[in-house]
């Protein structure tokens, strides 16, 4: 099922005929969720008409590198476009002969076809090639294969640290973190992670702090060594040192 851009309304046509119906009206918005590496952020839109009046509201969510061109380097100011062009939208601006999305949201879909990628069931890739499993052992931290979470499930293989969810885990170092209280770990699944809390109806991110009781011991010493600590080898005594 093919799409021709051209049926969609620009949201700068949409906030051309806004403005020109309501020179005295006001659109806000406001960050509701982003990331603590800000590689996602949704955004909320408010649309105010001449009397000051909240007439519509709309959602959109971006993230970096995802959908297309604009997302490489401006996925937070494209995220806000799409925002107004949806507030806009479910007021009355949309076009008499246009479709309800934007041309913006619509150039996130591919060019080919405008039907969703089939949703994988497998846990997302690993983001680095490196195997913790080895990272560990390299450190001198031994074999930590066999660590578990408290609920019994393994808390690492050799893809990667492993949520209870099934999904991967990302290690966040230092400096990778917005805020010096962040988590130190965080399910990579985000929103769809099973394990995480449900807040209001809105699911977060299953998340560990370093000195958390349920983070697992192999996390810790694979952060150690994430950050080059090492353990030093166990000396070899010679027979001219032993002490008898």
């Amino acid at each position: 099922m093919k799409f021709n851009l051209d049926e969609y309304e620009l949201v700068e046509d949409r906030l051309k005929a806004y403005w020109k119906d309501n020179p005295k009206g006001t659109i806000t918005t406001d960050v509701v969720h982003i990331t603590d590496d800000g590689s996602c952020v949704t955004i909320k839109a408010y649309v105010h008409n001449n009397d000051g009046e909240l007439v519509a509201t709309g959602i959109a969510q971006e993230t970096k590198g995802q959908g297309g061109f604009a997302n490489k380097d401006a996925w937070v100011e494209n995220c806000e476009t799409s925002a107004i062009g949806r507030a806009l939208a479910n007021w009355m601006y949309q076009g008499s002969n246009k479709k309800r999305p934007s041309a913006q949201e619509m150039s996130k879909v591919s060019s080919e076809t405008s039907e969703p990628a089939p949703k994988k069931s497998a846990p997302p890739k690993v983001e680095s090639t490196d195997n913790p499993v080895e990272v560990v052992k390299e450190a001198g931290f031994g074999d930590r294969m066999s660590d578990k979470h408290p609920d019994g499930s393994p808390a690492m293989n050799t893809q990667g640290l492993l949520c209870p969810c099934g999904g991967l885990v990302k290690y966040y170092k230092a400096e990778e973190k917005s805020k010096q209280n962040s988590p130190d770990f965080r399910c990579t699944l985000m929103g769809n992670c099973t394990a995480g809390d449900t807040v209001d109806g809105k699911v977060f991110a299953k998340s560990w702090w370093m000195d958390n009781k349920a983070t697992p011991e192999s996390w810790k010493d694979y952060a150690a060594a994430s950050n080059g600590i090492k353990l030093p080898d166990p000396k070899t005594l010679n027979e001219d040192d032993l002490p008898f």
